[in-house]
Protein backbone atom coordinates (compact mmCIF):
# COMPACT_ATOMS: atom_id res chain seq x y z
CA UNK A 1 0.00 0.00 0.00
CA UNK A 2 1.42 3.18 -1.03
CA UNK A 3 2.24 5.64 2.12
CA UNK A 4 0.32 8.98 1.29
CA UNK A 5 2.85 10.89 3.34
CA UNK A 6 5.98 9.47 1.49
CA UNK A 7 7.71 10.80 -1.68
CA UNK A 8 10.27 10.02 -3.68
CA UNK A 9 13.00 12.34 -5.30
CA UNK A 10 15.70 11.14 -8.12
CA UNK A 11 17.59 13.66 -8.34
CA UNK A 12 17.17 15.09 -5.50
CA UNK A 13 20.80 16.10 -4.66
CA UNK A 14 20.18 18.34 -7.48
CA UNK A 15 19.90 21.62 -7.71
CA UNK A 16 15.90 21.75 -8.72
CA UNK A 17 15.29 18.56 -6.74
CA UNK A 18 17.02 19.85 -3.62
CA UNK A 19 14.43 22.86 -3.22
CA UNK A 20 12.22 20.36 -4.30
CA UNK A 21 13.33 18.20 -1.15
CA UNK A 22 13.35 21.40 1.06
CA UNK A 23 9.98 22.47 0.10
CA UNK A 24 8.85 18.87 0.65
CA UNK A 25 9.98 18.27 4.21
CA UNK A 26 8.96 21.30 5.20
CA UNK A 27 5.12 20.42 4.61
CA UNK A 28 5.61 17.67 6.77
CA UNK A 29 6.36 14.88 3.95
CA UNK A 30 8.61 12.21 4.59
CA UNK A 31 11.16 12.09 1.35
CA UNK A 32 13.39 9.28 -0.36
CA UNK A 33 16.27 10.79 -2.58
CA UNK A 34 17.51 8.58 -5.18
CA UNK A 35 21.03 10.19 -6.73
CA UNK A 36 23.71 8.50 -8.07
CA UNK A 37 25.82 12.06 -7.34
CA UNK A 38 27.18 12.39 -11.14
CA UNK A 39 26.59 15.89 -10.68
CA UNK A 40 24.44 16.65 -7.39
CA UNK A 41 25.74 17.07 -3.82
CA UNK A 42 24.95 15.62 -0.59
CA UNK A 43 26.24 18.76 0.71
CA UNK A 44 22.68 20.45 -1.06
CA UNK A 45 20.46 18.38 1.25
CA UNK A 46 19.83 19.20 4.93
CA UNK A 47 20.08 16.69 7.79
CA UNK A 48 16.78 15.48 8.78
CA UNK A 49 14.66 12.64 10.16
CA UNK A 50 11.85 12.71 7.59
CA UNK A 51 14.82 12.71 4.53
CA UNK A 52 16.81 9.22 3.54
CA UNK A 53 19.15 9.72 1.38
CA UNK A 54 20.35 6.59 -1.58
CA UNK A 55 23.25 6.66 -3.65
CA UNK A 56 22.08 4.75 -7.24
CA UNK A 57 21.00 5.18 -10.81
CA UNK A 58 17.56 5.55 -12.32
CA UNK A 59 18.70 3.15 -14.56
CA UNK A 60 19.01 0.08 -12.35
CA UNK A 61 15.97 -1.67 -12.26
CA UNK A 62 16.92 -2.67 -8.95
CA UNK A 63 15.83 0.28 -7.46
CA UNK A 64 12.55 -0.98 -7.45
CA UNK A 65 13.15 -2.22 -4.21
CA UNK A 66 13.83 1.08 -2.85
CA UNK A 67 10.27 1.63 -3.77
CA UNK A 68 9.31 -1.35 -2.16
CA UNK A 69 10.34 -1.31 1.15
CA UNK A 70 9.30 2.73 1.40
CA UNK A 71 6.31 2.55 -0.38
CA UNK A 72 6.04 6.20 -1.66
CA UNK A 73 2.82 7.58 -3.53
CA UNK A 74 4.74 10.06 -5.87
CA UNK A 75 7.80 10.11 -7.71
CA UNK A 76 8.98 13.19 -8.29
CA UNK A 77 11.62 12.06 -11.72
CA UNK A 78 14.15 14.68 -11.94
CA UNK A 79 17.40 12.50 -12.35
CA UNK A 80 18.67 13.58 -15.73
CA UNK A 81 21.99 13.93 -17.53
CA UNK A 82 21.85 17.98 -17.55
CA UNK A 83 22.75 20.70 -20.37
CA UNK A 84 22.44 20.80 -23.91
CA UNK A 85 26.22 21.30 -24.55
CA UNK A 86 27.11 18.49 -22.72
CA UNK A 87 24.63 16.65 -24.45
CA UNK A 88 26.56 16.90 -28.15
CA UNK A 89 29.16 15.71 -26.25
CA UNK A 90 27.78 13.03 -24.85
CA UNK A 91 25.05 12.11 -26.90
CA UNK A 92 24.78 8.54 -25.50
CA UNK A 93 25.17 9.01 -22.08
CA UNK A 94 22.34 11.35 -22.32
CA UNK A 95 20.17 9.12 -24.16
CA UNK A 96 21.14 6.54 -21.61
CA UNK A 97 20.06 8.52 -18.34
CA UNK A 98 17.27 10.51 -19.73
CA UNK A 99 15.30 7.93 -21.68
CA UNK A 100 16.06 4.59 -20.62
CA UNK A 101 16.27 6.10 -16.98
CA UNK A 102 12.96 7.67 -17.08
CA UNK A 103 11.35 4.11 -19.34
CA UNK A 104 12.92 2.13 -15.75
CA UNK A 105 10.87 4.31 -13.25
CA UNK A 106 7.91 4.93 -15.27
CA UNK A 107 7.96 0.90 -15.11
CA UNK A 108 8.57 0.74 -11.70
CA UNK A 109 5.98 3.18 -11.20
CA UNK A 110 3.30 1.41 -13.61
CA UNK A 111 4.13 -2.56 -11.14
CA UNK A 112 3.57 -0.51 -8.31
CA UNK A 113 0.68 1.53 -8.90
CA UNK A 114 2.57 4.71 -7.92
CA UNK A 115 -0.44 7.37 -7.18
CA UNK A 116 1.03 10.22 -9.50
CA UNK A 117 4.17 10.02 -11.76
CA UNK A 118 5.73 13.70 -12.10
CA UNK A 119 8.06 14.15 -15.02
CA UNK A 120 10.77 16.97 -15.01
CA UNK A 121 11.24 17.63 -19.08
CA UNK A 122 12.45 20.95 -20.22
CA UNK A 123 11.49 23.81 -22.20
CA UNK A 124 14.64 22.65 -25.06
CA UNK A 125 11.68 20.46 -26.15
CA UNK A 126 10.10 23.37 -28.06
CA UNK A 127 11.20 24.26 -31.47
CA UNK A 128 12.54 27.80 -32.25
CA UNK A 129 9.88 30.92 -32.13
CA UNK A 130 9.65 34.55 -31.30
CA UNK A 131 6.64 34.23 -29.23
CA UNK A 132 5.80 32.96 -26.09
CA UNK A 133 5.65 29.06 -26.34
CA UNK A 134 2.33 27.35 -24.93
CA UNK A 135 1.94 23.84 -24.03
CA UNK A 136 0.56 22.41 -27.43
CA UNK A 137 2.78 24.25 -29.61
CA UNK A 138 5.22 22.56 -31.75
CA UNK A 139 7.97 20.34 -30.39
CA UNK A 140 11.25 20.23 -32.43
CA UNK A 141 14.25 19.96 -29.85
CA UNK A 142 17.67 20.49 -32.02
CA UNK A 143 19.83 19.15 -29.49
CA UNK A 144 20.69 15.54 -27.79
CA UNK A 145 19.35 17.06 -24.38
CA UNK A 146 15.84 18.20 -26.19
CA UNK A 147 15.64 14.88 -27.62
CA UNK A 148 15.83 12.74 -24.97
CA UNK A 149 13.51 14.92 -22.63
CA UNK A 150 10.42 14.96 -25.17
CA UNK A 151 11.36 11.05 -25.63
CA UNK A 152 10.11 10.93 -21.83
CA UNK A 153 7.55 12.91 -22.09
CA UNK A 154 6.58 10.69 -24.78
CA UNK A 155 7.11 7.33 -22.39
CA UNK A 156 4.94 8.98 -19.61
CA UNK A 157 2.08 9.86 -22.24
CA UNK A 158 2.21 5.96 -23.44
CA UNK A 159 2.58 4.82 -19.56
CA UNK A 160 -0.70 7.10 -18.75
CA UNK A 161 -2.75 6.15 -21.77
CA UNK A 162 -1.82 2.36 -21.96
CA UNK A 163 -1.51 1.42 -18.41
CA UNK A 164 -3.28 4.39 -16.65
CA UNK A 165 -1.01 5.54 -14.81
CA UNK A 166 -1.14 8.88 -13.41
CA UNK A 167 1.53 11.31 -14.79
CA UNK A 168 2.56 15.05 -14.99
CA UNK A 169 4.71 16.86 -16.94
CA UNK A 170 6.88 19.99 -16.03
CA UNK A 171 8.61 22.05 -18.57
CA UNK A 172 11.13 24.06 -16.92
CA UNK A 173 12.12 27.52 -18.28
CA UNK A 174 15.84 28.48 -17.53
CA UNK A 175 15.43 27.69 -13.53
CA UNK A 176 18.25 29.47 -11.51
CA UNK A 177 19.32 29.18 -7.96
CA UNK A 178 21.16 28.60 -5.60
CA UNK A 179 23.21 25.40 -5.32
CA UNK A 180 24.57 25.27 -8.91
CA UNK A 181 27.86 24.73 -9.36
CA UNK A 182 30.32 26.68 -11.91
CA UNK A 183 31.31 24.50 -14.92
CA UNK A 184 31.54 25.16 -18.99
CA UNK A 185 28.19 23.14 -19.04
CA UNK A 186 26.05 24.97 -16.45
CA UNK A 187 23.50 27.44 -17.09
CA UNK A 188 24.07 31.41 -18.25
CA UNK A 189 22.79 32.51 -14.55
CA UNK A 190 25.81 31.10 -12.25
CA UNK A 191 28.47 31.19 -15.39
CA UNK A 192 27.90 34.90 -15.38
CA UNK A 193 27.90 35.29 -11.60
CA UNK A 194 31.44 33.61 -11.41
CA UNK A 195 32.75 35.90 -13.38
CA UNK A 196 30.76 39.34 -11.85
CA UNK A 197 32.11 38.33 -8.32
CA UNK A 198 35.54 37.52 -9.54
CA UNK A 199 35.62 40.78 -11.65
CA UNK A 200 36.74 39.11 -14.98
CA UNK A 201 34.89 40.01 -18.16
CA UNK A 202 31.46 38.69 -18.61
CA UNK A 203 30.89 36.29 -22.31
CA UNK A 204 27.56 36.41 -23.62
CA UNK A 205 27.26 34.07 -27.12
CA UNK A 206 25.52 36.22 -29.27
CA UNK A 207 24.65 39.76 -29.42
CA UNK A 208 22.88 39.65 -25.93
CA UNK A 209 19.43 40.25 -27.43
CA UNK A 210 18.85 37.12 -27.07
CA UNK A 211 15.69 36.28 -24.75
CA UNK A 212 15.14 33.59 -22.00
CA UNK A 213 12.74 33.09 -19.80
CA UNK A 214 14.76 33.04 -16.21
CA UNK A 215 13.15 31.58 -13.21
CA UNK A 216 14.26 31.51 -9.60
CA UNK A 217 14.00 27.92 -8.55
CA UNK A 218 11.41 28.14 -5.62
CA UNK A 219 9.16 29.47 -8.24
CA UNK A 220 9.86 26.29 -10.19
CA UNK A 221 9.58 24.27 -6.94
CA UNK A 222 5.95 25.91 -5.92
CA UNK A 223 4.92 25.08 -9.28
CA UNK A 224 5.93 21.69 -9.63
CA UNK A 225 4.30 20.52 -5.93
CA UNK A 226 1.51 22.55 -7.00
CA UNK A 227 0.77 20.57 -10.69
CA UNK A 228 1.42 17.25 -8.29
CA UNK A 229 -0.85 17.65 -5.34
CA UNK A 230 -3.51 18.74 -6.81
CA UNK A 231 -6.35 16.31 -9.34
CA UNK A 232 -5.98 19.56 -11.48
CA UNK A 233 -2.57 18.46 -12.60
CA UNK A 234 -3.20 14.95 -13.37
CA UNK A 235 -2.28 13.65 -17.00
CA UNK A 236 -1.38 17.04 -18.02
CA UNK A 237 1.37 19.28 -19.27
CA UNK A 238 2.80 22.64 -17.55
CA UNK A 239 5.17 25.25 -18.40
CA UNK A 240 6.80 26.52 -15.44
CA UNK A 241 8.45 29.76 -16.11
CA UNK A 242 7.91 33.42 -14.86
CA UNK A 243 5.99 34.51 -18.89
CA UNK A 244 8.57 37.27 -18.60
CA UNK A 245 11.36 37.66 -21.49
CA UNK A 246 14.75 38.85 -20.66
CA UNK A 247 17.46 39.44 -22.58
CA UNK A 248 20.95 38.30 -22.31
CA UNK A 249 22.54 41.67 -22.03
CA UNK A 250 19.65 42.30 -19.68
CA UNK A 251 20.66 39.04 -17.18
CA UNK A 252 24.36 39.92 -17.38
CA UNK A 253 23.62 43.96 -16.79
CA UNK A 254 21.46 42.92 -13.59
CA UNK A 255 24.29 40.39 -12.45
CA UNK A 256 26.51 43.12 -12.90
CA UNK A 257 23.86 45.06 -10.29
CA UNK A 258 23.66 42.91 -7.20
CA UNK A 259 26.91 41.96 -6.84
CA UNK A 260 28.58 45.52 -7.26
CA UNK A 261 30.81 44.59 -10.09
CA UNK A 262 32.76 46.30 -12.70
CA UNK A 263 33.00 43.38 -14.59
CA UNK A 264 32.97 44.18 -18.19
CA UNK A 265 30.76 42.70 -21.46
CA UNK A 266 32.40 41.04 -23.88
CA UNK A 267 30.65 39.04 -26.90
CA UNK A 268 31.54 35.65 -28.80
CA UNK A 269 30.31 34.52 -32.01
CA UNK A 270 26.83 32.32 -31.48
CA UNK A 271 27.57 28.49 -30.37
CA UNK A 272 26.82 26.64 -33.84
CA UNK A 273 24.03 24.51 -32.58
CA UNK A 274 22.41 26.81 -30.68
CA UNK A 275 19.94 27.98 -32.99
CA UNK A 276 17.19 29.44 -30.44
CA UNK A 277 17.08 33.20 -30.73
CA UNK A 278 14.19 33.76 -28.25
CA UNK A 279 11.91 31.06 -25.77
CA UNK A 280 9.95 32.24 -23.77
CA UNK A 281 7.18 30.53 -21.35
CA UNK A 282 3.25 31.52 -21.42
CA UNK A 283 2.13 30.00 -18.48
CA UNK A 284 -1.69 30.95 -18.47
CA UNK A 285 -2.27 27.14 -18.35
CA UNK A 286 -0.60 26.63 -14.91
CA UNK A 287 -2.08 29.99 -13.37
CA UNK A 288 -5.45 28.73 -14.15
CA UNK A 289 -5.47 25.30 -14.05
CA UNK A 290 -3.34 24.99 -10.55
CA UNK A 291 -2.98 28.09 -9.34
CA UNK A 292 0.68 28.83 -10.22
CA UNK A 293 2.05 32.31 -9.37
CA UNK A 294 5.74 33.27 -9.52
CA UNK A 295 6.64 35.48 -7.02
CA UNK A 296 10.41 36.46 -7.93
CA UNK A 297 11.41 38.99 -10.53
CA UNK A 298 14.74 38.82 -11.78
CA UNK A 299 16.20 40.98 -9.54
CA UNK A 300 15.20 39.33 -6.40
CA UNK A 301 15.75 35.97 -7.47
CA UNK A 302 19.66 37.28 -8.61
CA UNK A 303 19.74 38.86 -5.42
CA UNK A 304 19.29 35.70 -3.24
CA UNK A 305 21.40 33.56 -5.62
CA UNK A 306 24.52 36.24 -5.57
CA UNK A 307 24.43 36.23 -2.01
CA UNK A 308 24.69 32.27 -2.08
CA UNK A 309 27.57 32.82 -3.76
CA UNK A 310 28.93 35.06 -2.07
CA UNK A 311 28.84 33.74 1.09
CA UNK A 312 29.21 29.41 -0.14
CA UNK A 313 33.01 27.72 -1.20
CA UNK A 314 32.31 29.38 -4.67
CA UNK A 315 33.27 32.97 -3.37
Amino acid sequence: MNNPRTVVVTGGAGVIGSHLVDHILKMGYSVIVIDNLSSGNLKNLAENKNLHFIQADVCDKETKNIYVKFQPFIIFHLAAHYANELSIKEPEIDLETNTKGTLVQLEIARQLGIKRFVYASSSCIYAPTSEALKENDLAMPHTPYGISKLAGEYYCNFYSKIYGLPITIIRYFNAYGPREDFNQYRGVVPRFIEKAIHGLPIIITGNGEETRDFTFVNDSVEGTVLAALMEEGKNQVFNIGTGKAVTILQLAETIKKVSKSSSPIEYLSRRGWDETISRNANIEKAQQMIGYDPQYDLEQGLEETVFWYQKSKYK
